[in-house]
């Protein structure tokens, strides 16, 4: 992962062989600490003014360290207990690509295939006829790789009036934000990409696109605290931290945007053991039966020259550079991470805040990641918390 360190960007398995094992109970080891990781966890947090942290690490498809630091809640003094949950932001991004990779291995897709217009996925359900230019060249292939012209950083309709349903949001972006450049020509980060994504999988599956995704990975990998993410204090769901903001975030932690209208671009709520058995199910090894098969997973991590940014190279949602799978996510209040290493290790974290200098705050857990991913010192214990 040292390529991370040019970052110029703000910004699982059947259900039995996944049965989660009780660590505690008479026959299964219990977790011990590992003082090296949780003396870099704790200084990561104390840097960046983090209230509460998670960590998983799965090696070989074992969840062989799971650990919850500091506060969910700094008013009660509730801790995070290694089961609990937190917003994921953009790492939502990860479960739209396997989405749309399971409906292109089940035939009713193919990447290639135009979004907008006559013949299109979504034909003329949204915007105004004629379409603006450049909008009925669209592929799903493009808006996967943040490659489909437009509606990205400078101007991300999934950030606009958070009055607006998804429906509403659409239709105004194709009738009134252009696109600059050819899809398939220009890399533009787009959350609206995602958003659009999430539609395809509802209109190809017959499924709102959270119930198509727990039925297609969630309850085949026994992940069960998974879900969308509701938007105010009072949506906050059983097990779930609270978020906390710093400097100019502080007023939007509870006020910022509806998830269920960002659902596939940044709306899900997971915790790190969710999240593991979700990647250790896409991660091309035998370790833990694969969902998706080697020729989607080929399909998935297929990166193009255009689709360069950020100081990364971009697969579909994943970024993909040599052995290394991943991506992050940062909102008011939020920070999640997910990685995946072709040496077997897996990584996931997620915490309550996130830092006024976002960039130096995951550099320094991208230092986390480097040592956990390739320290061959770390004496890995023998126990599956899965």
């Amino acid at each position: 992962m040292k390529k991370l360190l040019v970052l110029a960007f703000v910004i699982t398995t059947l259900s039995q062989s996944c049965k989660k094992n009780d660590n505690n109970s008479p026959g299964h080891p219990k977790q011990a600490d590992i003082p090296s990781i949780d003396a870099k966890m704790n200084t990561w947090m104390t840097q960046y003014l983090m209230p509460g942290a998670e960590l998983g690490v799965s090696v070989n498809g074992k969840l062989v360290y799971k650990k919850g630091y500091g506060k969910a809640d700094k008013e009660s003094g509730d801790t995070v207990n290694g089961d609990s949950r937190f917003r994921i932001a953009s790492v939502s991004k990860l479960f739209t690509s396997a989405a749309i990779m399971k409906l292109v291995q089940d035939g009713k897709l193919s990447v290639t295939q135009k979004v907008f217009g006559a013949g299109g996925i979504l034909g003329t359900t949204y915007g105004t006829q004629p379409y603006k230019q450049y909008v009925t060249d669209i592929t799903v292939d493009e808006l996967l790789h943040h490659t489909c012209g437009g509606w990205g950083q400078s101007s991300d309709p999934a950030l606009y009036d958070k009055t607006l349903n998804a429906t509403q949001v659409i239709n105004w972006t194709l009738d009134n934000n252009l696109l600059a450049y050819p899809p398939g020509t220009h890399f533009d980060y787009s959350n609206f990409g995602y958003m659009l994504l999430a539609k395809i999988v509802e209109k190809l599956s017959g499924k709102t696109y959270e119930q198509y995704f727990t039925d297609e990975f969630l309850s085949k990998v026994n992940a069960t605290h998974t879900t969308i993410a509701g938007t105010s204090l009072a949506d906050r769901q059983l097990g779930e931290v609270k978020y906390y903001g710093q400097g100019t975030d502080i007023p939007y932690v509870y006020d910022y945007i509806q998830f269920l209208r960002a659902d596939g671009a940044m709306g899900w709520c997971s915790n790190v053991s969710d999240l593991l058995k979700f990647a250790t199910s896409v991660d091309s090894s035998s370790t833990r039966p694969d969902i998706l098969n080697g020729n989607t997973l080929q399909i998935m991590t297929t990166t193009y020259p255009a689709s360069n940014g950020l100081g990364f190279t971009f697969g579909c949602g994943w970024v993909v550079e040599s052995g290394e799978w991943f991506w992050w996510g940062s909102l008011p209040g939020t920070f999640a991470i997910l990685y995946r290493n072709k040496n077997g290790i897996c990584i996931s974290a997620l915490a309550n805040s996130r830092a006024v200098n976002s960039v130096n705050s995951l550099f320094d857990f991208i230092g986390i990641i480097n040592y956990i991913s390739t320290d061959n010192t770390i004496q890995w214990q023998n126990v599956d918390q899965f």
